[in-house]
Protein backbone atom coordinates (compact mmCIF):
# COMPACT_ATOMS: atom_id res chain seq x y z
CA UNK A 1 0.00 0.00 0.00
CA UNK A 2 2.97 2.51 0.67
CA UNK A 3 3.75 1.85 -3.08
CA UNK A 4 0.47 3.11 -3.63
CA UNK A 5 0.57 6.05 -1.43
CA UNK A 6 3.47 7.50 -2.77
CA UNK A 7 2.28 7.65 -6.63
CA UNK A 8 2.97 5.01 -8.35
CA UNK A 9 -0.68 3.62 -8.19
CA UNK A 10 -1.10 4.02 -11.63
CA UNK A 11 2.57 2.28 -13.22
CA UNK A 12 0.78 -0.37 -10.77
CA UNK A 13 -2.89 -0.86 -12.68
CA UNK A 14 -1.69 0.00 -15.73
CA UNK A 15 0.26 -1.29 -18.82
CA UNK A 16 0.05 -5.00 -17.40
CA UNK A 17 -1.73 -7.65 -19.61
CA UNK A 18 -3.13 -11.41 -18.77
CA UNK A 19 -6.10 -13.00 -18.82
CA UNK A 20 -8.49 -14.42 -15.66
CA UNK A 21 -12.11 -15.57 -15.17
CA UNK A 22 -13.12 -13.66 -11.63
CA UNK A 23 -15.41 -15.83 -8.87
CA UNK A 24 -17.59 -13.19 -7.09
CA UNK A 25 -20.43 -14.95 -4.47
CA UNK A 26 -22.46 -12.22 -2.98
CA UNK A 27 -23.25 -8.73 -2.82
CA UNK A 28 -24.82 -6.70 -0.38
CA UNK A 29 -25.74 -3.43 0.62
CA UNK A 30 -23.05 -3.22 3.35
CA UNK A 31 -19.99 -5.60 2.52
CA UNK A 32 -21.09 -7.49 5.93
CA UNK A 33 -18.42 -10.36 5.80
CA UNK A 34 -19.35 -11.77 9.66
CA UNK A 35 -22.64 -13.78 8.02
CA UNK A 36 -20.93 -15.23 4.88
CA UNK A 37 -16.66 -14.34 4.43
CA UNK A 38 -17.28 -14.08 0.33
CA UNK A 39 -19.49 -10.69 0.60
CA UNK A 40 -18.88 -7.34 -1.44
CA UNK A 41 -20.79 -4.25 -1.10
CA UNK A 42 -22.82 -2.72 -4.03
CA UNK A 43 -21.15 0.32 -4.02
CA UNK A 44 -17.61 -1.38 -3.94
CA UNK A 45 -18.87 -4.04 -6.60
CA UNK A 46 -19.31 -0.90 -8.62
CA UNK A 47 -16.51 1.18 -8.54
CA UNK A 48 -14.78 -2.22 -9.58
CA UNK A 49 -17.37 -2.73 -12.76
CA UNK A 50 -16.90 0.73 -13.20
CA UNK A 51 -12.41 0.31 -13.08
CA UNK A 52 -12.85 -2.84 -15.40
CA UNK A 53 -15.07 -1.81 -17.81
CA UNK A 54 -12.76 1.58 -18.68
CA UNK A 55 -9.39 0.30 -18.42
CA UNK A 56 -9.37 -3.61 -19.13
CA UNK A 57 -11.02 -5.96 -21.59
CA UNK A 58 -14.10 -7.34 -20.03
CA UNK A 59 -15.30 -10.12 -21.88
CA UNK A 60 -17.85 -12.86 -22.01
CA UNK A 61 -16.92 -16.71 -21.14
CA UNK A 62 -17.49 -17.87 -24.31
CA UNK A 63 -14.76 -15.36 -25.63
CA UNK A 64 -12.94 -16.29 -22.87
CA UNK A 65 -12.45 -19.97 -24.36
CA UNK A 66 -12.18 -18.86 -27.85
CA UNK A 67 -9.15 -16.76 -26.84
CA UNK A 68 -10.62 -13.86 -28.17
CA UNK A 69 -8.23 -11.31 -26.07
CA UNK A 70 -6.73 -7.94 -26.74
CA UNK A 71 -3.18 -7.84 -26.00
CA UNK A 72 -0.88 -5.54 -23.92
CA UNK A 73 -3.91 -5.46 -21.41
CA UNK A 74 -5.58 -7.47 -18.98
CA UNK A 75 -8.77 -9.97 -20.86
CA UNK A 76 -11.22 -10.51 -17.97
CA UNK A 77 -14.60 -12.65 -17.75
CA UNK A 78 -16.85 -12.74 -14.98
CA UNK A 79 -18.90 -15.52 -12.84
CA UNK A 80 -20.53 -15.36 -9.59
CA UNK A 81 -21.30 -19.21 -7.96
CA UNK A 82 -24.56 -20.04 -5.86
CA UNK A 83 -27.48 -18.91 -7.08
CA UNK A 84 -27.97 -15.65 -4.65
CA UNK A 85 -30.98 -13.74 -5.39
CA UNK A 86 -28.97 -10.55 -4.11
CA UNK A 87 -27.00 -11.16 -7.33
CA UNK A 88 -30.17 -10.66 -9.00
CA UNK A 89 -31.24 -7.70 -7.14
CA UNK A 90 -27.66 -5.77 -6.95
CA UNK A 91 -25.26 -6.86 -9.36
CA UNK A 92 -27.29 -7.88 -12.64
CA UNK A 93 -28.33 -3.83 -12.91
CA UNK A 94 -24.59 -2.60 -12.27
CA UNK A 95 -23.99 -5.14 -14.93
CA UNK A 96 -26.60 -4.16 -17.18
CA UNK A 97 -25.64 -0.47 -16.62
CA UNK A 98 -21.99 -0.67 -17.64
CA UNK A 99 -22.66 -3.42 -20.61
CA UNK A 100 -20.80 -5.88 -18.67
CA UNK A 101 -21.14 -9.96 -19.04
CA UNK A 102 -21.17 -12.61 -16.87
CA UNK A 103 -21.77 -16.70 -16.26
CA UNK A 104 -24.09 -17.61 -13.21
CA UNK A 105 -23.74 -20.57 -11.61
CA UNK A 106 -26.61 -21.98 -9.98
CA UNK A 107 -26.88 -24.34 -7.01
CA UNK A 108 -30.83 -26.08 -7.95
CA UNK A 109 -31.35 -26.98 -4.40
CA UNK A 110 -34.24 -24.14 -4.38
CA UNK A 111 -36.57 -26.58 -5.47
CA UNK A 112 -36.07 -27.63 -1.84
CA UNK A 113 -35.07 -25.22 0.15
CA UNK A 114 -34.46 -21.42 -0.24
CA UNK A 115 -31.12 -21.21 1.26
CA UNK A 116 -27.71 -23.31 1.26
CA UNK A 117 -26.86 -25.10 4.36
CA UNK A 118 -23.78 -23.68 4.86
CA UNK A 119 -25.15 -20.33 4.94
CA UNK A 120 -28.02 -21.96 7.52
CA UNK A 121 -24.90 -22.71 9.76
CA UNK A 122 -23.00 -19.54 9.23
CA UNK A 123 -26.04 -17.32 10.29
CA UNK A 124 -27.17 -20.24 12.92
CA UNK A 125 -23.96 -20.43 14.28
CA UNK A 126 -24.06 -16.16 14.85
CA UNK A 127 -27.76 -16.30 16.68
CA UNK A 128 -27.88 -19.52 18.12
CA UNK A 129 -27.81 -19.75 22.14
CA UNK A 130 -26.88 -23.45 21.66
CA UNK A 131 -23.13 -24.12 23.29
CA UNK A 132 -23.72 -28.03 22.48
CA UNK A 133 -25.81 -30.30 20.38
CA UNK A 134 -25.32 -33.69 19.15
CA UNK A 135 -25.32 -33.67 15.13
CA UNK A 136 -24.57 -37.40 13.76
CA UNK A 137 -24.04 -39.58 16.66
CA UNK A 138 -21.18 -36.60 17.51
CA UNK A 139 -21.43 -33.88 19.91
CA UNK A 140 -20.74 -30.69 18.50
CA UNK A 141 -19.38 -27.70 21.02
CA UNK A 142 -18.67 -23.79 20.32
CA UNK A 143 -14.72 -23.47 19.99
CA UNK A 144 -12.56 -20.31 20.65
CA UNK A 145 -13.72 -19.32 16.82
CA UNK A 146 -17.34 -19.62 17.79
CA UNK A 147 -17.61 -22.41 15.39
CA UNK A 148 -18.85 -25.72 16.73
CA UNK A 149 -16.35 -28.66 16.70
CA UNK A 150 -15.97 -32.41 17.70
CA UNK A 151 -12.50 -33.87 18.40
CA UNK A 152 -10.79 -30.75 16.36
CA UNK A 153 -12.91 -31.27 13.46
CA UNK A 154 -15.34 -28.36 12.36
CA UNK A 155 -19.10 -28.84 11.65
CA UNK A 156 -18.81 -27.42 8.39
CA UNK A 157 -15.82 -29.20 7.14
CA UNK A 158 -17.79 -32.55 8.70
CA UNK A 159 -20.77 -31.60 6.21
CA UNK A 160 -18.47 -31.00 3.18
CA UNK A 161 -18.37 -34.83 3.41
CA UNK A 162 -22.02 -35.64 3.65
CA UNK A 163 -24.61 -36.48 1.61
CA UNK A 164 -27.35 -34.00 1.70
CA UNK A 165 -29.68 -36.55 3.14
CA UNK A 166 -27.78 -36.24 6.08
CA UNK A 167 -26.98 -32.68 5.83
CA UNK A 168 -30.52 -31.35 6.07
CA UNK A 169 -31.39 -33.34 9.44
CA UNK A 170 -29.23 -30.00 10.90
CA UNK A 171 -32.60 -28.02 10.00
CA UNK A 172 -34.57 -29.73 12.73
CA UNK A 173 -31.97 -29.40 15.08
CA UNK A 174 -32.45 -25.43 15.03
CA UNK A 175 -35.53 -25.35 13.11
CA UNK A 176 -37.02 -22.84 16.80
CA UNK A 177 -33.71 -20.72 16.43
CA UNK A 178 -34.45 -20.25 12.62
CA UNK A 179 -38.10 -19.80 13.37
CA UNK A 180 -37.42 -16.81 15.87
CA UNK A 181 -34.83 -15.24 13.86
CA UNK A 182 -35.61 -12.18 11.71
CA UNK A 183 -34.89 -13.95 8.23
CA UNK A 184 -36.36 -11.33 6.09
CA UNK A 185 -33.93 -8.70 7.01
CA UNK A 186 -30.85 -11.28 6.75
CA UNK A 187 -32.16 -12.40 3.11
CA UNK A 188 -29.54 -11.02 1.75
CA UNK A 189 -27.11 -13.70 3.31
CA UNK A 190 -28.90 -16.62 2.48
CA UNK A 191 -32.27 -16.41 0.02
CA UNK A 192 -31.56 -17.65 -3.23
CA UNK A 193 -33.08 -16.72 -6.69
CA UNK A 194 -36.13 -18.49 -8.06
CA UNK A 195 -37.32 -20.56 -11.06
CA UNK A 196 -38.57 -17.05 -12.58
CA UNK A 197 -35.66 -15.30 -11.77
CA UNK A 198 -33.10 -18.02 -12.74
CA UNK A 199 -35.39 -17.50 -16.63
CA UNK A 200 -35.14 -14.20 -16.84
CA UNK A 201 -31.36 -14.37 -16.40
CA UNK A 202 -30.67 -16.76 -19.20
CA UNK A 203 -32.77 -15.00 -22.14
CA UNK A 204 -30.67 -11.53 -21.15
CA UNK A 205 -27.96 -11.97 -24.06
CA UNK A 206 -25.38 -10.59 -21.55
CA UNK A 207 -25.50 -13.29 -19.02
CA UNK A 208 -25.46 -17.34 -19.54
CA UNK A 209 -26.51 -20.09 -16.62
CA UNK A 210 -24.12 -22.80 -15.55
CA UNK A 211 -24.77 -25.30 -12.68
CA UNK A 212 -23.03 -25.44 -9.61
CA UNK A 213 -24.39 -28.45 -8.47
CA UNK A 214 -28.08 -29.84 -6.82
CA UNK A 215 -27.31 -29.12 -3.13
CA UNK A 216 -23.73 -27.00 -3.04
CA UNK A 217 -21.93 -30.42 -1.47
CA UNK A 218 -18.33 -31.20 -1.79
CA UNK A 219 -18.56 -33.26 -4.88
CA UNK A 220 -15.10 -34.91 -4.29
CA UNK A 221 -15.81 -36.10 -0.70
CA UNK A 222 -19.27 -37.79 -1.02
CA UNK A 223 -19.95 -41.01 -2.80
CA UNK A 224 -19.12 -40.78 -5.97
CA UNK A 225 -22.80 -42.03 -6.80
CA UNK A 226 -24.29 -39.06 -5.09
CA UNK A 227 -21.67 -36.61 -6.89
CA UNK A 228 -22.65 -38.02 -10.19
CA UNK A 229 -26.58 -37.28 -9.49
CA UNK A 230 -25.74 -33.74 -8.12
CA UNK A 231 -24.23 -33.31 -11.96
CA UNK A 232 -26.65 -34.40 -13.57
CA UNK A 233 -30.11 -33.61 -12.19
CA UNK A 234 -28.89 -30.13 -11.66
CA UNK A 235 -28.24 -30.08 -15.26
CA UNK A 236 -31.70 -31.53 -15.59
CA UNK A 237 -33.47 -28.89 -13.51
CA UNK A 238 -31.86 -25.91 -14.92
CA UNK A 239 -32.68 -27.15 -18.34
CA UNK A 240 -36.44 -27.35 -17.79
CA UNK A 241 -36.43 -23.94 -15.93
CA UNK A 242 -34.35 -21.68 -18.84
CA UNK A 243 -35.70 -24.18 -21.78
CA UNK A 244 -32.17 -24.45 -23.25
CA UNK A 245 -29.16 -26.66 -23.09
CA UNK A 246 -26.74 -26.03 -19.95
CA UNK A 247 -23.14 -26.10 -21.11
CA UNK A 248 -21.56 -24.56 -18.37
CA UNK A 249 -20.45 -26.32 -14.55
CA UNK A 250 -18.68 -25.02 -11.42
CA UNK A 251 -17.52 -27.06 -9.29
CA UNK A 252 -18.76 -26.32 -5.29
CA UNK A 253 -15.56 -25.06 -3.52
CA UNK A 254 -13.38 -25.60 -6.38
CA UNK A 255 -12.92 -29.31 -5.09
CA UNK A 256 -13.24 -31.61 -7.81
CA UNK A 257 -11.63 -35.07 -9.10
CA UNK A 258 -10.86 -35.98 -12.75
CA UNK A 259 -13.32 -38.51 -13.10
CA UNK A 260 -15.99 -36.22 -12.13
CA UNK A 261 -14.58 -33.18 -14.55
CA UNK A 262 -14.82 -35.92 -17.17
CA UNK A 263 -18.32 -36.92 -16.28
CA UNK A 264 -19.52 -33.43 -16.52
CA UNK A 265 -17.70 -33.40 -20.12
CA UNK A 266 -20.18 -36.82 -20.70
CA UNK A 267 -23.19 -35.51 -20.13
CA UNK A 268 -22.98 -32.61 -22.24
CA UNK A 269 -21.36 -29.71 -20.18
CA UNK A 270 -18.71 -28.11 -22.58
CA UNK A 271 -17.08 -25.52 -20.32
CA UNK A 272 -15.78 -26.81 -16.95
CA UNK A 273 -14.83 -23.92 -14.02
CA UNK A 274 -12.42 -24.55 -11.04
CA UNK A 275 -10.56 -23.11 -9.14
CA UNK A 276 -7.23 -24.35 -9.02
CA UNK A 277 -5.82 -27.47 -11.39
CA UNK A 278 -5.11 -30.49 -9.53
CA UNK A 279 -2.54 -31.40 -12.02
CA UNK A 280 -0.58 -29.82 -15.02
CA UNK A 281 -2.59 -32.27 -17.30
CA UNK A 282 -5.95 -30.82 -16.35
CA UNK A 283 -4.17 -27.71 -17.15
CA UNK A 284 -4.16 -28.69 -20.63
CA UNK A 285 -7.59 -29.62 -20.76
CA UNK A 286 -8.93 -26.67 -23.05
CA UNK A 287 -12.46 -27.48 -21.57
CA UNK A 288 -10.85 -26.97 -17.92
CA UNK A 289 -10.65 -23.62 -16.59
CA UNK A 290 -9.44 -22.05 -13.30
CA UNK A 291 -10.67 -18.91 -11.46
CA UNK A 292 -9.72 -16.06 -9.57
CA UNK A 293 -11.32 -15.97 -6.22
CA UNK A 294 -12.30 -12.20 -5.66
CA UNK A 295 -11.17 -11.18 -1.89
CA UNK A 296 -14.00 -8.96 0.08
CA UNK A 297 -10.84 -8.17 3.33
CA UNK A 298 -8.55 -6.12 0.99
CA UNK A 299 -9.40 -2.18 -0.58
CA UNK A 300 -10.00 -2.24 -4.22
CA UNK A 301 -6.38 -0.87 -5.14
CA UNK A 302 -5.10 -3.99 -3.56
CA UNK A 303 -7.22 -6.01 -5.20
CA UNK A 304 -6.84 -4.92 -8.40
CA UNK A 305 -2.52 -5.27 -7.39
CA UNK A 306 -3.21 -8.79 -6.42
CA UNK A 307 -5.43 -9.17 -9.52
CA UNK A 308 -2.60 -7.88 -11.89
CA UNK A 309 -0.10 -10.16 -10.35
CA UNK A 310 -2.03 -13.20 -10.65
CA UNK A 311 -1.91 -14.03 -6.83
CA UNK A 312 -2.77 -12.80 -3.41
CA UNK A 313 1.10 -14.37 -2.34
Amino acid sequence: MFLLKIGLKNKLLENRCGEHILVFHGIDLYGETKMNSRFFSKTYFERFIKYISTNYNVISLEDFYQKNFKTNTLNLALSFDDGYLNNYKYAIPILEKYNIPASFYITTVHKKKSFLWADFLDIISLYTTKKEFVFDGKKFKRNKKNEFSHSGITLKNLLKTLPYGKIKSLYSIFKEDWHHLDTDQLSDYWKLMNAQQIREISKNKLFTIGSHGETHASLSSIPIVDAKKEILTSKQILETICDTSIEEFAFPFGHYTKELADYCLEIGYKKILLVDYNSIKDQKQEAFKNRFVMNPYISLELQLVCLLKGSYF
